[in-house]
């Protein structure tokens, strides 16, 4: 899948738990920056409830090839658990975020109805509990410029909402910077046109910030 210029994640994990029809269910909402920190979080939730019926999940996290996403019914019928749960992770933007939906039957079939709004209900609550955060695409850029042009280069970045992560002293000055992707071009432009073609920049990866 490819990627938006913009998503959300969650800083810290979140929970809820609601009862329907006597069945009980708990929601689990963890920050998980790869697949296999995802899956560890989903086998420790696992141990944690092991006597629980249903152990449901959905899980989105960015790649450098894009994202992925995988979900798992865990027993319940098919397409009445792990899409519903990724049905409301999606649909607030989130990536790096894995979540788990824990069941406790109560005795009462639920139908298939009654199990999407369960595990929708679930993770929305989850969610209602997490401080929810934007990222954006960023672009790395290193610039090397002389003295006397840096400080109006590091206006210029402030301006553009560039962020100078590092800074070099040589017999240049070489600042390493991450903004807006969609603004890196023009900064550059403009960076080298204000210097009068004395600094120079280079367009390094991109990355969410």
């Amino acid at each position: 899948m490819g990627l938006n210029d913009t998503y959300n994640i969650i800083s810290e994990s979140s929970s809820s738990e609601i009862v329907v029809t006597k069945s009980r269910f708990i929601g689990y909402l963890s920050p998980a920056s790869s697949a296999a920190e995802a899956e560890e979080i989903i086998t420790r939730i696992r141990k944690k409830y092991n006597d629980a019926r249903h152990n449901c999940w959905a899980y989105i996290v960015m790649t450098d090839s894009g994202i992925v996403s995988k979900c798992s019914d865990d027993g319940e019928p098919s397409g009445t658990a792990g899409k519903p749960m990724m049905a409301v992770l999606e649909g607030a933007d989130l990536v790096n975020v894995v979540c788990v939906v824990t069941r406790y039957f109560g005795g009462v079939l639920l139908g298939t109805g009654g199990l999407v709004r369960a595990y929708t209900d679930a993770t929305a609550q989850a969610l209602d509990a997490a401080s929810v955060s934007p990222i954006r695409q960023g672009k790395n850029i290193s610039l090397a410029c002389d003295y006397q042009d840096e400080g109006g280069i590091r206006r210029l970045l402030e301006n553009e909402e560039f962020a100078i992560r590092d800074t070099e002293y040589t017999d240049k000055v070489k600042l390493f910077v991450l903004g807006p992707s969609e603004k890196a071009e023009a900064l550059m432009k403009r960076i080298v046109d204000m210097t009068g073609g004395r600094a120079s920049c280079e367009a390094g990866e991109s990355e969410y910030y």
